[in-house]
């Protein structure tokens, strides 16, 4: 697992890097490795997290834990969640909440994205995204 976990780590790295084809082929490494059918639900948020992101989903989860302040101060407490979802008896697909859980308990050693501007607050960045009318 501990392997499984450095590439985990790596896509994530190339994919908020902007290099999205080095993420896409570890992304498919990540998907040969997990082989068992509970790991599906894992690579599913994976491969969820990289389309919401390729295709600038500003709504998304994965955009709005970076740029959502109480979000992102809440970070422990929603990895804890998505773990304790993962376990309950009759969750289907645990490895979906997992691999949620293990992003955001990911989160602070992962570089931000760089489709966020740096320097720019949450609400200017949703804002000028999707202006009021």
């Amino acid at each position: 697992m501990p392997q499984l976990n450095k590439m985990i780590k790596t896509f994530y790295i190339t994919l908020f890097s902007g290099k999205i084809s080095e993420a896409e082929k570890v992304l498919e490494k990540i998907k040969k490795n997990l082989s068992d059918e509970n790991d599906t639900g894992y690579y599913n948020a994976l491969y969820g997290i990289y389309y919401a992101y390729i295709n600038d989903d500003f709504e998304s989860f994965v955009y709005k834990i970076w740029v959502d302040e109480r979000l992102k101060k809440h970070r422990r407490k929603l990895a804890e969640e998505f773990e304790k979802k993962a376990k309950l008896p009759f969750t289907t697909n645990p490895g979906f909440y997992r691999a949620w859980s293990d992003f955001l308990n990911m989160l602070h050693e992962l570089p931000v994205p760089h489709k966020i501007p740096r320097g720019e607050s949450s609400k200017e960045y949703v804002i000028k995204e999707y202006p009021t009318h």
